[in-house]
């Protein structure tokens, strides 16, 4: 069984990233507010899909304990805790994909613009 050390450790290095997501999400709904456009809600996806990785991933690390808590073989444990590690960095892929779109659909308006005002 994990203990509160345990879960604090995962929570001191899990944590900070998780914050920083919340903190990128709220400033992208701020700015989705204030008229932004596609970039702000690809920015508010690709963070909120980051957020459901990091909490997946703080999950996960308890995962094979648990499951050798209720009985499970510790090689089945491993192997479903390493299918599950693949899901949730497909979700964190599928976010910084996102993250990557929403940079770059804000730097090509800014381009366009750019040229328009030069002309």
């Amino acid at each position: 069984m994990i203990g509160l050390y345990e879960f604090l450790v995962v929570l001191a290095m899990g944590g900070p990233a998780l914050l920083l997501w919340i903190a990128v999400v709220i400033l992208a709904a701020v700015r989705l507010r204030r008229g932004g456009g596609s970039a702000e809600r690809f920015l508010i996806a690709g963070g909120g899909l980051k957020i459901i990785s990091n909490l997946l991933g703080i999950a996960g690390i308890f995962a094979v304990p648990w499951l050798i808590d209720r009985g499970y073989d510790h090689t089945y444990a491993v192997s479903l805790a390493s299918g599950y590690g693949i899901f949730s960095n497909i979700i964190s892929m599928a976010g910084i994909i996102c993250l990557i779109y929403a940079f770059w659909v804000k730097f090509k308006a800014r381009d366009s613009a750019l040229v328009e005002s030069t002309s």
